[in-house]
């Protein structure tokens, strides 16, 4: 008897068959011009039929990842994305990191609205209580792939012209050009999550993925907290580098 896979349930099935092969590419098995296993042999191996197959299929061909001849099969054009470097020794734009990778970097709006300060971010913004912030929710996109889920809460009385704006591009552009704010330091903490449903489905993943989760909180030159930042990156697409000072033996435990 044949092996299969069992795809999980709530996940639709193309997607996942579409990941598997991402996988397979970038791991090497399927190299470039290697010819991928037939549609049928997929649809045998996942027990899904061959209409499923095709829309996994046609996700890696619009991604370009694969190329689909008639009557021939299809075949590896490119590797998978490498990981996107995120660096914690500075500020950083997303914007600026995929262009400095070479990506095309692109932004989708969720949403923006005003609030009251969540507890937590209140405290962080040093705002007194009862406070309004603007939460921005945005999707960022590298050659359009999904790679980070941003919620930014910014003070409300301070920013309230960006509830004007489109806010498609880079928000430190914004911040500094626009309100001529100069962005001095941060502190960046992060740790290991894993999606909920409603997150994963933002960054085409299944649910319960790992992901890496980022809260910044942003000074102006003052010491004044001008931004939290909660970013979701995709645990499959990132890498986090840190750079260390020496070793320093006049340390004591």
């Amino acid at each position: 008897m044949a092996e299969t896979f069992t795809l999980e349930k709530g996940v639709p099935k193309y997607i996942q068959i579409s990941q598997w092969l991402q996988e397979m590419i970038q791991k090497g098995r399927y190299g470039i011009h290697d010819k991928l296993p037939s549609e049928s042999k997929l649809a045998e191996l996942f027990r899904v039929n061959r209409n499923t197959v095709r829309q996994a299929i046609s996700d890696l061909v619009g991604k370009g990842l694969i190329q689909k001849k008639n009557g021939v099969g299809s075949f590896v054009i490119a590797q998978s994305q490498r990981p996107v470097k995120y660096t914690l020794q500075h500020i950083s734009s997303f914007t600026d990191d995929m262009i400095r990778m070479g990506l095309r970097p692109q932004t989708k709006l969720i949403g923006k609205s005003v609030i009251k300060a969540p507890p937590e971010v209140g405290e962080k913004l040093m705002l007194g209580r009862d406070k309004k912030v603007i939460l921005t929710e945005r999707l960022r996109l590298g050659d359009g792939v999904p790679l980070v889920l941003e919620r930014s809460y910014l003070p409300y009385e301070e920013f309230k012209e960006i509830l004007k704006m489109r806010l498609t591009g880079s928000l430190y552009h914004l911040l500094t050009r626009k309100f001529r704010v100069e962005l001095h330091r941060s502190i960046q903490t992060f740790r290991a999550i894993s999606l909920s449903e409603g997150d994963a489905k933002f960054l085409e993943v299944p649910p319960h993925s790992p992901a890496i989760f980022l809260e910044s909180v942003i000074y102006d030159s003052k010491s004044i907290p001008v931004e939290v930042l909660h970013a979701i990156h995709r645990g499959d697409k990132y890498v986090f580098e840190v750079e260390s000072g020496r070793y320093r033996s006049d340390l004591r435990e």
